[in-house]
């Protein structure tokens, strides 16, 4: 009897033993990652929800910050933000849905759902707006888009009339320009081919279905609980985002969700719960652009990456799908300021073992020609940015010039980490002045006008 029951006992350790062995790697990988987002934490540029999950199993679930600055509401993993361009992946499977019944084809001309559209169109297709390469102008690169039309209440047939007379930017199918009127349209397709609303189709087709009870079409009138509020900085203080109509982003970027949804929505889709193995295959399948629909295709880290993310006012998030290792990492921000996709990415490296990773960050050299200029830290103290290459170089009055990386589309790194910048713009991308961010303390920097004195 004592030996049948040492017996039992060693199985029972030895089949505890994998369980306890997971246990402390999760305990391991949160400390680690902890103390990577430790730098974003102090330097104020992150607030948010972050999950990463391995197998559909989330092995780093955390929020940080305020999901309401005027009341104090702290985030949590159930916050609901809003997720911008994340969007367009639902947009693009509830057309593949539409397609498998047969109320539309992929080839089918845009014209057969919006009748308006100028002759210029005419060999636009279905698929050319999936994959953005229809050549049609984005209506959020408007010259009046951040001043006026987002403030502004329109059908979406308003919208697309918006660059409907304005030339193509190329013979449609023979390149790519990102472009959200191409999503307006595909919601209107959406509209024409179900004969129901974009938002009750998108309710009733896929999110009750999968029970994605926290992600929906975000109405800024109405109550929706656990909702962030979304901030941006400007002249080195926090402001409320400016306000967005909710008409605008419509299907190009009208949802919200939260971290779980997010994580949900993955395992539906991979799963083969939203469309079949085939309609799968042609949303990963790269045109040549590294593109499919409504997800950027490319590597990370030398693993296969399958991504997007989304920007909106006081919001930025990224959501990346490493397929070939099983591996989700979400980064949802309610501020304007956070690296979500630096975050998201030296997350990854943690889970790879990679002990420094490369930065991954492109900038448009004319986004750093822009933030180049002179900024006023105190009396004779002057920061000058000036772009070399793909980096900024900030050299402050006195000192040697430092190179600093881009991390994100405002915030620059020294490569020595040991200070951080923080650009503060206009909607429209115009700066207005920096946040200096070094030994444990912030000097804040506004900029100094083209022929101002020091």
């Amino acid at each position: 009897m004592r030996r049948t029951l040492a017996l039992l006992a060693l199985l029972a350790l030895a089949a505890l033993a994998p369980i306890a062995a997971r246990a402390q790697a999760r305990a391991d990988l949160a400390s680690r990652a902890e103390a990577l987002l430790k730098p974003y934490l102090d330097a104020g540029l992150f607030s948010g929800a972050i999950l990463m999950a391995h197998r559909g199993r989330p092995v780093f679930r955390r929020a940080y910050g305020l999901a309401n600055r005027e009341w104090g509401v702290a985030n949590t993993p159930e916050t609901r933000f809003r997720v911008g361009s994340i969007t367009k992946q639902f947009t693009a499977a509830a057309i593949l849905k539409l397609a498998e019944a047969g109320k539309l084809n992929l080839d089918d001309p845009i014209r057969r759902f919006y009748p308006e559209a100028p002759g210029t169109w005419e060999r636009v297709t279905i698929r050319m707006l999936l994959n953005h390469s229809s050549g049609i102008p984005s209506y959020t690169n408007l010259p009046d888009y951040y001043a006026r039309i987002q403030r502004l209440e329109m059908t979406p047939r308003e919208i697309v009339a918006l660059t409907a007379d304005k030339p193509l930017l190329f013979e449609p199918g023979k390149g790519f320009d990102y472009d959200n009127t191409g999503y307006i349209l595909l919601g209107l397709a959406v509209e024409a081919a179900s004969g129901l609303p974009y938002e009750r189709y998108l309710r009733e087709a896929i999110f009750e279905p999968l029970g994605l009870k926290d992600t929906g079409y975000d109405d800024a009138t109405a109550i929706l609980p656990r909702r962030a509020a979304g901030y941006r900085h400007a002249n080195g203080r926090w402001r409320n985002a400016l306000p967005i109509a909710s008409s605008i982003p419509y299907a190009a970027g009208a949802h919200y969700s939260t971290v779980d949804d997010l994580l949900a929505w993955d395992r539906a889709l991979f799963s083969g719960r939203v469309i079949s193995d085939l309609s799968r295959r042609a949303m990963f399948a790269d045109a040549g652009y590294g593109y499919g629909f409504g997800w950027f295709l490319g590597q990370s880290h030398g693993h296969r990456l399958w991504s997007h993310g989304g920007g909106i006012n006081g919001f930025l998030t990224i959501k990346d799908n490493y397929p070939d290792d099983d591996l989700i990492v979400l980064v949802l921000a309610n501020t304007e300021t956070a690296p979500v996709q630096t975050m998201a990415r030296e997350l990854a490296a943690l889970w790879f073992r990679i002990p420094d990773p490369a930065n991954e960050i492109v900038l448009e050299p004319e986004i750093m020609d822009r933030y180049a200029g002179r900024y006023r830290l105190g009396p004779g103290r002057v920061l000058t940015l000036a772009r070399e290459g793909d980096h900024l170089t900030a050299q402050v009055t006195g000192e040697p010039a430092l190179p600093f990386a881009p991390e994100g589309d405002r915030t620059f790194l020294s490569k020595a980490r040991e200070a951080r910048i923080t650009i503060d713009t206009e909607p429209d991308g115009r700066p207005t002045g920096l946040t200096l961010y070094r030994d444990g303390r912030f000097r804040l920097a506004p900029r100094i006008e083209d022929g101002a004195q020091n």
